[in-house]
């Protein structure tokens, strides 16, 4: 009896031990498999509200002495912060419509409907420019429909181009947040073309003529749009303009018959330029920074020459380019006089503000 529990208990102890190093073993496996690999995003689907922006717009704050009653001013320093009481915003952006150029190098696949597994009816290029119409989200791609202009007549073979109108594209992957396409930028555009710019009273480049814009002159775009293959802008003080005719079109942006101006019907001209975003070196001493990006609004702070802002985006005002700043500094790097003040009533701890460009 002594013989076989010592037996027994051997054979307990090796399958004990052949169990424990199979699962060790597993568990290496599993280990080595997984390295290496990016960690698995998932997409949740939520349903609720959110705060977009305040009602009231800069110009309208700064009429009522400059601040809303003590509750919202607290609010917006960040000292109360409840779910309808937030900071100074906007805390989004909409996807915004009208003209967008491709810009992945492979191009974009036009498809039949808003599902990315529906019907491919072509291929847009990269650079080729279409006018954005509606949005929809469909998973992770925020998905647009696009108005695709006629392609260009050519005689050569196998250059018929996009044969379809319209159809659906993928303009944002939400989670490596790269773009198929980018907009056409809204903001200040300063006239660039030689013969200058032709306002017209409709979008159509047949419509009456209104006015016209001399080299060097600022105008604000609002919004844009494809016309007869142009890309065309509605200006904020009323009126159409053609801001660029994409490469390859034959249409010069003023002649629609494409007769005249033969030397432009190539395509590629810019009529008017955007003035760029981004960071500018202050060249002027005591460069004011007002709160709104109106000059009316109230001064926060001075900059003195050599510091930087970042501007984020460009307004026409009386004549001259308007800019919002989201972050000023100074030359060696220490905070601007009056920093922590608009600090406190802008977004995320950045100050904000607008400055003459």
């Amino acid at each position: 009896v002594p013989a076989s529990s010592a037996s027994k208990k051997g054979s307990i102890k090796r399958r004990t031990s052949r169990l424990l190093r199979r699962t060790a073993s597993r568990r290496t496996l599993k280990k080595s498999s997984t390295e290496g690999r990016p960690p698995r995003l998932r997409t949740a689907r939520y349903e609720g509200w959110i705060s977009i922006q305040w009602a009231k717009d800069e110009e309208e704050k700064d009429a009522e002495n400059g601040e809303d009653d003590e509750e919202s001013a607290a609010g917006r320093s960040g000292s109360v912060l409840t779910a309808t009481d937030e900071d100074a915003g906007p805390w989004t952006e909409p996807v915004p419509m009208g003209v967008y150029r491709i810009n992945f190098g492979g191009g974009l696949p036009l498809r039949e409907t808003p599902e990315r597994d529906s019907a491919v009816l072509g291929k847009l290029d990269r650079g080729r420019c279409v006018e954005v119409v509606q949005t929809q989200v469909k998973g992770d791609r925020v998905r647009a429909r696009v108005i695709v202009p006629d392609a260009p007549r050519d005689d050569r073979e196998g250059s018929a181009g996009v044969e379809h109108a319209s159809g659906w594209i993928s303009l944002l992957n939400a989670l490596t947040g790269s773009s198929g396409a980018s907009p056409v930028p809204l903001g200040a555009y300063v006239a660039v073309a030689e013969e200058g710019c032709v306002i017209t009273e409709g979008g159509r480049l047949d419509s009456r003529p209104r006015g016209s814009l001399v080299p060097g002159s600022c105008m604000e775009v609002v919004a844009t749009r494809m016309e007869e293959g142009v890309v065309r802008g509605l200006i904020a003080s009323g009126g159409h303009v053609t801001l660029f005719a994409p490469p390859g079109n034959r249409n010069d942006g003023r002649d629609p018959g494409g007769e005249k101006n033969a030397a432009a019907n190539a395509g590629g001209k810019m009529f008017a330029m955007p003035v760029p975003l981004g960071t500018y070196q202050i060249i002027q001493n005591g460069l004011s920074v007002t709160t709104g990006i109106s000059s009316s609004s109230a001064i926060t702070m001075k900059l003195q020459p050599n510091a930087t802002a970042e501007v984020v985006e460009t307004r026409v005002e009386d004549g001259r380019v308007r800019g919002r700043v989201r972050s000023v500094a100074n030359e060696d790097g220490s905070k601007v006089v009056g920093y922590e003040r608009a600090s406190s009533s802008g977004t995320g701890g950045a100050a904000a503000g607008g400055i003459h460009l």
